[in-house]
Formats: structure tokens, sequence, C-alpha cells
């Protein structure tokens, strides 16, 4: 099998972490949803502000340090070399499951 090497070697600070935080989210908000059932469970309420900051802060906090890390690769990348690919060449039909 042929493999064509690349080098990732620029991401996007602002698409990356916009798009890694909507990933991050749908991992985090059960998690989150999780803590608040429990905290509910042992105290019997929960105000509703706890509920919006606790998913505001996740997103907000998450998404800016994706956009440093982002940054923080770039300037790896640029100084040392990026992440190094093996892509292969796909055939036009792809299985869908």
């Amino acid at each position: 099998m042929k493999f064509t090497k690349k080098e990732v070697v620029f991401l996007d600070p602002m698409h990356t972490a916009k798009t890694l935080v909507l990933v991050y989210l749908c991992f985090s908000v059960p998690i989150v949803l999780l803590a608040l059932f429990v905290a509910f469970i042992r105290d019997g309420a929960i105000p509703g502000f706890t509920v919006i900051s606790a998913l505001i802060l996740n997103a907000l906090l998450g998404f800016a340090l994706l956009w440093i890390a982002c940054k923080v690769y770039n300037w790896v990348a640029s100084k040392f070399g990026g992440i190094e690919l093996a892509l292969r060449e796909l055939s036009d039909e792809i299985e869908t499951e």
C-alpha cells in the first residue's frame, strides 16, 4: 500500500477552537448535568443560574484554551515541524454504515 506523507503546519485558531469546543461540549455537557443532578439529590434544589453559568463557563474556557493551544501548535510547527500524517488515496465509492 502506498502512502503519501503530509505535514500539518498551520491550524486556524478560530475555526479549530470553534469546531473542537462543540465536540468538547458534546462530552462535557452530560458530565456537568450529572454533577448538577448529584448536587440536586444532595441539596434538594439547584438554582437555574448555576446550570446556565456552568455550561457557559465550560464553553468559554474550552474555547479559550483550544484557541491558545492552536496558537502554540502553530508556533511549534513553524520552528520544529508539524504533525506528520500518512494519507492514502480512497476509491470514489465510500461505504457508509
